[in-house]
């Protein structure tokens, strides 16, 4: 019986614009996603002598059920490659549960990336798009993780022109979830400042690993509800800049946050202060 296995990066948004919302219900954005090597959660796919899908997992509140978004896209993958499934999936969870970091749309599209290697690429990568998309709009995202823009409702993916170059970021995982429905539908107006950054900006920025300008021009227009409504963030994102930050932002949806810093020496110092300030309640994780 074979079996594989992946490192799943997460991701942050430096940039997350939304542009209104369609006749479907989505909203249309415009955002700069970049992927984190850390932290990151393990996908391991088994073939088992029992039919059918499976999944074990480490942490009690993802479910081990066809609403897992593991199980969904190996679904599709076996109905579109006509391989009758026979397989358990074995999540290792680090990335924040509902956390704007999108650990269960790099799970999903990890199941499509081994199963396409263990069984010699039987559909195209559009195929495998299509059926990414269909799971989840970040997920097409996590078949190529590389910095890129994205358009739509995250289906417009392009690869951004530049060397991968990851800045001092320390991540804050609070502890508990936030639904992207309800950061969606609660959102407030963002602040003048905030409106009038555009992409290109925060791109220039990154291109020239100008990370003080990296900081001022990170945007977000789903967090100002995001914060309004948990105080406890407004103080994160208050104490990381009191450390030397050179900015913050929530993460998608949140409620993860991130801060990017002028070096590693400030954001190790930072994480050891902001340990000692939060004990237990909040995570702060290295992505670097």
């Amino acid at each position: 019986m074979r079996s594989s296995s992946l490192e799943t990066p997460s991701k942050i948004n430096l940039y997350l614009r939304v542009a209104g919302r369609r006749a479907d219900g989505y909203h249309e954005i415009e955002t700069f996603f970049f992927p984190l090597s850390t932290p990151s959660d393990t996908i391991t796919v088994s073939e088992t002598d029992i039919p059918g899908i499976s999944i074990s997992m480490d942490h009690p509140d993802v479910p081990c059920n066809s609403s897992n978004l593991c199980w969904k896209t190996a679904s599709a993958f076996a109905e579109a490659s006509g391989i009758a499934p026979a397989w358990n999936i074995d999540i290792k969870k680090n990335i924040p549960v509902a956390g704007g970091m999108g650990g269960g749309s790099s799970d999903g599209a990890a199941v499509l990336r081994i199963l396409s290697k263990l069984y010699g690429h039987p559909l195209s990568d559009y195929k495998l798009a299509e059926i990414a998309l269909k799971a989840g709009a970040d997920l097409p995202f996590f078949l190529n993780p590389l910095p890129s823009k994205a358009e739509g409702v995250g289906e417009k993916l392009s690869v951004l022109d530049c060397e991968y170059s990851c800045p001092p970021i320390l991540i804050a995982a609070a502890s508990f979830p936030v639904s992207a429905a309800w950061s969606y539908k609660n959102r407030i107006e963002q602040s003048p400042e905030k409106v009038s950054i555009a992409f290109d900006d925060i791109f220039s920025a990154y291109k020239a690993r100008d990370w003080q300008a990296c900081g001022k021009l990170l945007r977000n227009d789903l967090a100002p509800a995001v914060m309004k409504k948990f105080p406890l963030l407004q103080m994160i994102h208050s104490d990381f800049m009191k450390s030397g930050a050179c900015g913050a932002e929530i993460s998608g949806s949140g409620p993860s946050l991130f801060a990017i810093y002028p070096d590693y020496k400030t954001a190790l110092s930072a994480r050891s202060s902001l340990e000692t300030r939060y004990s237990g309640q909040v995570r702060f994780i290295p992505a670097f």
